[in-house]
């Protein structure tokens, strides 16, 4: 996993920090999703080995915006 990314234990506060920081949340939190901007992840939603959600984000990118 990329080392920027932090993880995220829980998928509604996922979501809140994608809506503070104006991004468009995905449509589904069950399928893998990632948000690259200028070449770099910052948001991402991976299965794991037992098919549950797990959801990263780049908290210096909080910051930003």
């Amino acid at each position: 996993m990329d080392s920027h990314l932090t993880e995220i234990k829980n998928a509604h506060l996922f979501m809140e920090y994608l809506m503070c920081s104006g991004i468009k949340s995905p449509r589904s939190r069950s399928e893998n999703w990632e948000l690259v901007d200028k070449e770099r992840v910052v948001a991402r939603i991976k299965k794991d080995h037992n098919g549950i959600a797990k959801f990263f984000i780049c908290a210096a990118m909080l910051g930003r915006k």
